[in-house]
């Protein structure tokens, strides 16, 4: 009888992103999302406003979006609606997280229209960007690239 070395069994393949833009003004709370995406081997670039995350999505064209909901010059369902009007964002998956109630986060849940794709709540998890990484998959298998 021969030694036979056992192999795990492969997870599903994943398509994985490469680029994410946090856009957070809390400065802590972002670096602390950064190290966590960042953990996941993903390329992380973060602006604390809506303008300048706008102007460095044009060039860096990020596959995922992680934008506060409220942000000192925009909110984030303005970001969103900014970014599907980007060439190079139009088809990026957006997700908005607050530290606001579910009541409140409910209510833009209902303006968000077809620009945002995922709400959460703060602070970002594992579980939770597990859960992001997903949709990102999710969303990469239903469209034609």
């Amino acid at each position: 009888m021969s030694a036979r070395k056992l192999r795990r069994p492969r997870k599903a393949s994943r398509t994985r992103p490469n680029r994410v833009l946090l856009i957070e003004d809390h400065a802590e709370l972002a670096e602390a999302t950064a190290e966590l995406m960042r953990g996941e081997q993903l390329e992380v670039r973060i602006a604390s406003t809506g303008g300048s995350g706008l102007e460095m999505a044009e060039t860096f064209q990020p596959e995922i979006v992680l934008c506060d909901i409220r942000l000192p010059d925009m909110t984030g369902l303005e970001v969103a609606r900014a970014l599907r009007a980007i060439p190079g964002t139009k088809d990026a998956l957006i997700a908005l997280h607050t530290a606001l109630s579910e009541r409140d986060l409910r209510t833009f849940e209902r303006e968000a229209e077809t620009s945002v794709n995922v709400f959460l709540s703060k602070p970002l998890t594992p579980e939770k960007l597990d859960g992001i990484l997903t949709q990102f998959n999710v969303l990469r298998r239903s469209r034609p690239f």
